[in-house]
């Protein structure tokens, strides 16, 4: 008896035209075009492509232009609101700090920025015998912490030196810009307080799809617990952490806009009650 081997899979034509479609909205996404430069891009005949795009617009993910190209359409742009509105921040940042926090075994804040102040949303505690005494629902001056630092990255110098001076303890401003203007270019902030060095923290930026700083996270603890050679040992795995958030919030690394400013920029992209010099700050 003859074996006779297997026919080879069928293609899914159902699956093959998803796909392309979806390829078609993330070349659009970029700029209006017209079918014969969709049809270029995409490698696929100008019958295929037409076909495409027709249905996209029938359902309203695209929009016709003037000069007869076409754009994205109302129907995405509801589809990103139901998602913004879906995607809670704490919700999703909750398990990538408690697992930081379990790896390295300090504390973890992540916060935001409210006006000219850094807001403590959340918390997980290590195993550190001493703990910093910043809580949930605290406020700081937002360039005094560095997880406040790390709100700024995209601010410009100038906005860097008015918030400077609302800093309630600081030393020489121009070391300070130094030093933000190195955290901006690294895109991570290397934190020591200006209260006499008794916490250190390292703190990463946490954006959106963007590419606008709307948070970050922060290891924070007292000095003894995180020398030089725990600082570059974490300074990685915070840095991962806070990109993994953010790529859950639509942020991609690869877009050209989500590049971090940085002073070097001049641009700004947006926008916790003062506690008393002495105590470690996140």
């Amino acid at each position: 008896m003859t074996n006779t081997p297997p026919a080879p899979p069928r293609t899914n034509r159902g699956s093959q035209t998803l796909l392309r479609g979806l390829d078609l909205l993330d070349v659009v996404t970029e700029r209006s075009m017209r079918v014969t430069e969709l049809s270029d891009v995409m490698g696929l005949t100008q019958i295929t492509t037409r076909r495409i795009v027709r249905a996209f617009v029938d359902r309203g993910y695209l929009a016709p232009t003037r000069d007869g190209g076409v754009r994205l359409g109302g129907a995405l742009m509801r589809l990103g609101s139901l998602a913004r509105e879906q995607t809670d921040l704490l919700r999703v940042a909750r398990p990538e700090i408690a697992a930081l926090s379990a790896r390295i075994g300090l504390c973890v804040f992540v916060g935001r920025r409210d006006g000219d102040q850094a807001l403590h949303l959340d918390r997980v505690a290590g195993r550190q015998r001493l703990e910093v005494a910043t809580r949930p629902g605290d406020r700081r001056p937002i360039a005094e912490t560095g997880l406040g630092k790390a709100l700024l990255l995209d601010d410009d110098a100038a906005s860097w030196e008015r918030l400077f001076g609302q800093m309630t303890v600081r030393g020489p401003m121009a070391a300070w810009l130094r030093g933000m203007a190195e955290n901006a270019a690294a895109g991570i902030v290397l934190h020591r307080s200006d209260d006499g060095g008794c916490s250190r923290s390292v703190a990463a930026p946490i954006r959106d799809a963007s590419g606008a700083i709307v948070a970050a996270i922060s290891v924070a603890t007292a000095a003894q617990y995180l020398g030089d050679d725990a600082v570059a040992r974490i300074a990685p795995d915070v840095a991962t952490t806070a990109a993994a958030i953010s790529r859950s919030l639509g942020w991609s690394p690869d877009a050209a806009h989500d590049e971090p400013a940085g002073a070097a920029s001049g641009t700004k992209r947006r926008s916790p009650r003062p506690r008393r010099s002495g105590n470690p700050a996140a």
